[in-house]
């Protein structure tokens, strides 16, 4: 009668396990398209078993659970999320950068360069010509509103660009504030470290923050987790938040830490990576080269019309072109000369067109460390193309890697229904088993009894 007491209680225990795996199982179908859900795996552990001992019935009980959750891939995917953010915020922003230096024929800076060129050819046939004057003067005019507009531009993608590193920043900051209360949670009771859960719900949060800056994300022994924006900067730490604030002035755009040390430095990644080097290293240098070009040309063209003389046989008094050397290109303009100041002939030959012509040589003349205006502009507009190529190279290949480590996780942790349901298919068949065993046991019970009455 022991024995088959003792067979129930085996019986009963393993039935009891059989449940907690088909718990789990059904929970993994439940929280198949779960972000950052990693998939549960139940264990089974036998017990001890000894035919001579009725404490030592052997069967089976339930064991602990297993997450299938890999530190390492999940690291892989937030590095990869990591390098493409930075890509595609980059290219999309380049793109932008591009429309502001159109390679279109005829358009932007360097058609009007052409233009003011073309009218200076014209002028210096007919040297004396009001018409031929005026015409001039309102190219140069075109030409420095070229420059003011493509400097505008410029600037307000700057500003653009400093207004979503803020933004960014707002994003990480709120992003860490969630895994804080998430820490807090499991901080709280340690046992729901373990909670497939907040576990999922920590990772979600991971892998989104993953795309706006790079971090490291480091587990503690009390189950919370701490993170260091670049593997240096502290943002979070149990359950303390350290968040990040930006600035934005004309010159750059910071990132500090919440002590006010500026990081910005060691931000190379992500999103807010793009933006600032956008902001503080490609966008100047585009301006610098801008401000180049228009100071270059415009002193070049002042001082060959100042060593001629005008309709009047006069030296000029007034330069064409007037500008402030720190901002060349936005405030490029013309000054209110007359078209009978500007001097077509050279000294000493009244009514002639030497100097007109030496203008007409400057088109051809490489002002620019070899390269004529047109061509610096050229090399200018190469170099803004070549990177956006380049990102948009960059930012397909980081794609594909980042398809392919969020395939080796799904491949480690996903959810496969197909598999979860042969194995909700064999648990069922197990229970059953199971049943039929108690339901012998029982039958076998009832007639030991009614044998004893």
């Amino acid at each position: 009668m022991g024995s088959i007491f003792t067979s129930m209680v085996s019986t009963a225990g393993a039935m009891r396990a059989l449940q907690t795996s088909l718990n789990v199982v059904q929970n993994n179908i439940v929280n198949a398209s779960t972000i950052g859900y990693a998939r549960q795996e139940a264990s089974l552990v036998a017990n001890p078993f000894n035919p001579n001992s009725s404490s030592t019935s052997g069967g089976v009980t339930s064991g602990p659970l297993f997450s299938t959750r890999d530190a390492f891939v999940e690291t892989s995917v937030w590095k990869s999320q990591h390098r493409a953010g930075y890509s595609d915020t980059l290219s999309s922003k380049m793109t932008e950068v591009e429309r502001t230096f159109p390679l279109n024929s005829g358009a932007g800076v360097t058609g009007e360069i052409d233009r003011f060129f073309a009218a200076i050819s014209q002028w210096s046939v007919s040297p004396n010509n009001s018409v031929a004057r005026r015409q001039v003067l309102d190219r140069a005019s075109t030409l420095a509103q070229t420059f003011n507009q493509t400097a505008l531009q410029l600037g307000d993608t700057a500003g653009r660009a400093g207004a979503e590193i803020a933004s960014t920043v707002q994003q990480v900051n709120r992003l860490t504030a969630d895994i804080v209360s998430i820490n807090r949670q499991r901080r709280e009771n340690f046992a729901s470290a373990g909670d497939a859960g907040l576990d999922s719900s920590l990772h979600a949060k991971l892998e989104e923050l993953a795309q706006y800056v790079d971090f490291t994300a480091l587990p503690q022994e009390d189950g919370s987790v701490s993170v260091f924006i670049a593997g240096q900067t502290p943002a979070v730490i149990g359950d303390h938040q350290w968040p990040l604030s930006a600035t934005n002035n004309a010159n750059s755009a910071q990132v500090f830490d919440s002590e006010g040390v500026d990081v910005t430095a060691r931000i190379r990644t992500g999103k807010l990576g793009a933006l600032l080097d956008l902001r503080n290293t490609l966008l100047p240098d585009y301006q610098n080269r801008l401000n180049t070009l228009a100071q270059g040309f415009a002193g070049n063209v002042n001082n060959i019309l100042n060593a001629g003389i005008d309709q009047n046989g006069n030296a000029p008094t007034t330069n064409l072109f007037a500008y402030n050397a720190a901002n060349a290109a936005a405030s490029l303009a013309i000054t209110n000369i007359s078209g009978p100041e500007l001097a077509a002939a050279a000294a000493g030959d009244p009514g002639g067109n030497t100097n007109a012509l030496n203008l007409v040589d400057l088109q051809s003349s490489g002002i620019f460390a070899g390269l004529t205006a047109s061509q610096y502009y050229a090399e200018l507009t190469s170099n803004i193309g070549d990177r956006l190529n380049a990102e948009k190279s960059n930012g397909a290949l980081q794609k594909q890697l980042l398809q392919q480590a969020q395939s080796i996780r799904s491949e480690l942790s996903g959810v496969d229904i197909n598999q979860e349901a042969t194995k909700l298919l064999q648990l069922q068949k197990g229970f059953q088993a199971s049943g039929q065993v108690m339901s012998v046991l029982n039958s076998l019970t009832d007639t030991l009894i009614n044998m004893m009455r």
